[in-house]
């Protein structure tokens, strides 16, 4: 069954629905680019970068321990008055992961081009932002491009290019932005709910025409493959929440598809 959406679905914005369409999202773009890859001298691959975290969730333990009081010890004939022994449970740790894309020229293995589709780790949390801050850093020095797809309407923005370039697209929901090797101009794409998500150019080497990307491709083939249809609950608003106008419209789509009672 195909996204009653055009372009994104805003439902699948939801903290334990995200992680599953962005994995899905990256192997399709891998299988979408590969055989346009292939014939120019290239192949896409996914990467994965990890840490561990705190979890984001409550914790129960397998054994809970009771609280226990220490009884008063006599020092020279006085009562010393110890505080009460809270429950103690660790700290949970999770480990949080990233894939990502990557190009390579074929006939060296040479990483040309890193395609990130940007994650809410990435706009929300110190550790994550700031790695991947680092990665926009790194691949900048080594002349390596990059492509950033931010399909997330909440969070900080974070892509590589300042906010006041940003500021004069407006309107938009979502970003697409390419930072080229050495370039001399910024190629953004700025994209509303309810637009058909963009073919993008991929860049590769300097000389070699971009490998083109479309972005809506990517996204019905991770939406019909994975779960979505029988797991987002149209009847209830997303999150974040849309405008007023967007959340009309948004609702006829789906009075239309027969997915909101």
């Amino acid at each position: 069954m195909p996204s009653p959406f055009p372009g994104m679905d805003p439902w699948l914005e939801a903290a334990d629905v995200w992680p599953g369409f962005h994995d899905l999202s990256i192997a399709k773009t891998v299988e979408v680019l590969q055989p346009i890859l292939r014939p120019m001298g290239y192949y896409a691959d996914s990467g994965e970068r990890a840490w561990l975290g705190r979890a984001g969730r409550i914790v129960r333990p397998d054994v809970v321990a009771l609280r226990t009081r220490k009884p008063p010890r006599q020092t020279g004939g006085v009562a010393v008055v110890h505080p009460d022994e809270p429950v103690r449970i660790a700290r949970a740790t999770v480990e949080v992961r990233e894939p990502y894309v990557e190009v390579f020229r074929a006939s060296n293995h040479q990483l040309v081009t890193s395609i990130e589709f940007v994650s809410p780790t990435n706009k929300s949390s110190n550790k994550g932002r700031r790695l991947y801050l680092e990665k926009q850093r790194e691949l900048r020095g080594a002349e390596i491009n990059l492509v950033e797809i931010d399909l997330l309407r909440s969070g900080r923005f974070i892509l590589d290019i300042p906010p006041t370039v940003v500021e004069s697209l407006k309107p938009w929901h979502y970003l697409v932005n390419l930072v080229r090797a050495e370039a001399s101009e910024y190629e953004v794409y700025p994209v509303q709910l309810r637009d058909r998500l963009p073919r993008i150019g991929v860049p590769l080497q300097v000389g070699d025409p971009d490998a083109t990307l479309d972005l809506q491709e990517v996204f019905t083939r991770a939406y019909e493959i994975g779960p979505y249809p029988e797991r987002l609950n149209y009847n209830q608003p997303p999150e974040p929440p849309l405008s007023h106008d967007d959340d009309l419209w948004a609702e006829q789509i789906l009075r239309t598809a027969g997915l909101r009672q």
